[in-house]
């Protein structure tokens, strides 16, 4: 049962938008608070963000230590919370401090395999981590065809919702490098579903 006539789609949209600038206000009433030290605060930003964050990573590539990335990303937005200033969306302060620290374990993982050769160690194969129910599949598998630059644009454009800009911003590149990067992506997944 419905409380009245079905929205327009101009009507759905409107309300869709406004729902998205209150939350908008919202994160920024909050990270408000946590730069003045409130941990009820900053606790609530992590509630409200620690998924869509985890699934960013999860779509970046990252089979493991998801929720330790996750961690980091909020650890690191603490000790620099008192230096945010709200001149962008808290969303897009939010995917750069990850991207950083995505960047940051890769470099990571690639000197510990280089450790690892150098030292004549055999590493244990890598098992892919098991698709959670809703996940995997071909789409899954199609992202995961794509480049690092390519499947972090898609991820922050096409999945995480941001706007072109919000993920230029994010990316530090140009907003016309989003947009090529999304439609190459988006091409690229359509040859390797055909197939």
């Amino acid at each position: 049962m419905s409380d009245g006539p079905p929205l327009s789609p101009d009507a759905a949209a409107e309300s869709a938008a406004a729902e998205s600038a209150a939350s908008a206000a919202e994160d920024v009433a909050l990270m408000e608070r946590a730069r003045r030290d409130d941990l009820d605060a900053f606790s609530a930003l992590v509630r409200k963000h620690e998924r869509p964050l985890a699934n960013f990573f999860a779509r970046n590539g990252v089979q493991r230590d998801v929720e330790d990335l996750a961690q980091q990303t909020f650890l690191k937005l603490w000790r620099v919370r008192h230096g945010w200033k709200p001149t962008a969306k808290f969303t897009t302060f939010l995917y750069l401090l990850a991207r950083q620290i995505l960047i940051d374990a890769a470099r990571a993982a690639k000197r510990r395999a280089g450790l690892h050769e150098r030292a004549g160690a055999e590493m244990d194969p890598v098992e892919p981590a098991p698709a959670r129910r809703g996940e995997g599949g071909d789409a899954e598998a199609a992202l995961a065809c794509l480049s690092p630059a390519l499947r972090e644009t898609v991820v922050l454009v096409v999945m995480q919702g941001l706007a072109y800009r919000e993920a230029a911003e994010a990316l530090g590149v140009p907003v016309g490098t989003v947009k090529s990067r999304v439609s190459a992506a988006l091409a690229q997944m359509k040859e390797f579903l055909s197939r």
